[in-house]
């Protein structure tokens, strides 16, 4: 598709100033020119006047969980379906993500190998879905964050098609890595806290060991992955920082000390705070369990306080939702974008970056997030200009279409401008 998006806002999201009565031409599959309309290229493309509309990069969701689908506690997270519905879940999920404007994401956990065989698909063209990065079951530990269920039940033994995969000591770490690798994966992803949502394991208890996830760092760098890793109390994060991961998830704890290392190691932060928010905000009507709500009411305020320190000290913030609860369906990064602004403090302008060239350049879509020349024309185009009501980009019917790879694939152009040759 060769066509020029003309005399719109847009947001290139590199940084620099949004440019006003301005065009984006793609040719192909990539961006070949961003710049105000009046010194445009003439080189034939159908033209798509876009008045009043603003255009962004393709969005990222940097922390999703495809096959997550009205999770309300840890027994519909997984025990409540087979995973061949949890297939299903994904690749509907994949879908509607691609529609609301997410033209690459992240999986961060997920069952079986789901999400790296979704991402294989959407690559083939036989799936509708962003641009995935996949990682595997989370890598937990007995007590840790993926050890959902009461011991009399399961007592050390877990199913094949769980979320996590529990290791014992660095050499099981490390072969769960291989495997991984050996299975398709794009990152790794490794727990070294609780959390609010486990009852069995709250956000403040450290979990797997420094040899044990040092094991997982190494093996995953070894083999050329990067590394995410749950942590949300404070020895976590610290610990996290040290051993080389690229990317720290929720830091609800982090203090001084952990700041010091994530600076010093050059670690992202996804924070997930827009689910976080909503478990403390309206869990309860949504059937959240009292003892998760309560959870996440006790440790809201300090994990604001951290992301906002974050944030100010020059920490790398990237979107990512963790949705897919019955109080934060899939689709949840739009909210992030909004909470960073509502309960941060953020510009607009910062909190887009989150979910485009932070993002995109974090989980590794070198290529996209970003309106340059070269580029892969993932971009959106919206009614409504979030800089100017950040809330506008989480509002059905805001954003008119999406284009992925240089086509069209939600929405319509023509519905929403005049479509004439050059």
């Amino acid at each position: 598709m060769n066509i020029a998006l003309t005399n719109a806002t847009v947001v290139p999201c590199t940084g620099e100033l949004p440019l006003e009565q301005a065009t984006v031409l793609v040719e192909g599959d990539r961006i070949a020119w961003v710049g105000v309309s009046a010194d445009a290229p003439e080189n034939g493309a159908e033209q798509v006047d876009c008045t009043g509309k603003t255009i962004l990069p393709g969005l990222c969701d940097a922390h999703a969980h495809l096959v997550y689908d009205d999770v309300q506690d840890a027994y519909t997270i997984e025990l409540s379906k087979p995973v061949e519905q949890a297939a299903i879940d994904g690749a509907l999920h994949a879908a509607k993500l691609l529609r609301l404007g997410f033209t690459s994401i992240r999986d961060v956990g997920t069952r079986g190998n789901i999400a790296v065989v979704v991402r294989d698909e959407v690559a083939r063209g036989r799936l509708p879905g962003p641009r995935i990065k996949a990682s595997k079951q989370i890598i937990s530990v007995w007590g840790g964050l993926g050890d959902f269920h009461p011991t009399h039940i399961f007592r050390r033994e877990q199913y094949a098609t769980a979320l996590t995969e529990i290791v014992t000591g660095p050499w099981e770490a490390r072969n769960a890595v291989r495997q991984q690798v050996k299975d398709g994966v794009d990152w790794v992803k490794v727990e070294a806290s609780g959390t609010g949502f486990n009852p069995l394991c709250p956000a403040e208890r450290d979990t797997i060991s420094a040899e044990e996830l040092q094991a997982v760092v190494d093996e995953a760098t070894d083999k050329g992955k990067p590394v995410a890793c749950h942590a949300e109390s404070r020895n976590s994060i610290i610990k996290a920082a040290r051993a080389g991961v690229r990317t720290i998830e929720h830091a609800i704890y982090l203090d001084d000390e952990g700041l010091e290392a994530i600076l010093e190691r050059g670690v992202a932060v996804c924070p997930t705070l827009g689910l976080y928010t909503a478990y403390a905000e309206k869990g309860l009507e949504f059937g959240i369990p009292l003892e998760v709500v309560t959870n996440h009411r006790r440790t809201h305020e300090k994990h604001v306080e951290a992301i906002r320190k974050a944030h100010d000290s020059g920490v790398v913030i990237i979107a990512g939702s963790d949705s897919g609860l019955s109080n934060f369906p899939q689709g949840g990064a739009l909210e992030e974008i909004c909470a960073y602004v509502e309960v941060i403090g953020m510009s607009p302008h910062d909190a887009l970056l989150t979910a485009t060239r932070n993002a995109t350049r974090v989980i590794g879509f070198d290529d996209a997030g970003t309106l340059e020349p070269d580029k892969l024309a993932d971009l959106i185009v919206l009614g409504e200009n979030p800089l100017e009501r950040i809330r506008a980009i989480a509002e059905p019917g805001t954003v008119e279409a999406v284009i992925k790879g240089g086509e069209v694939v939600s929405g319509s152009l023509a519905a929403a401008s005049a479509v004439t040759p050059a």
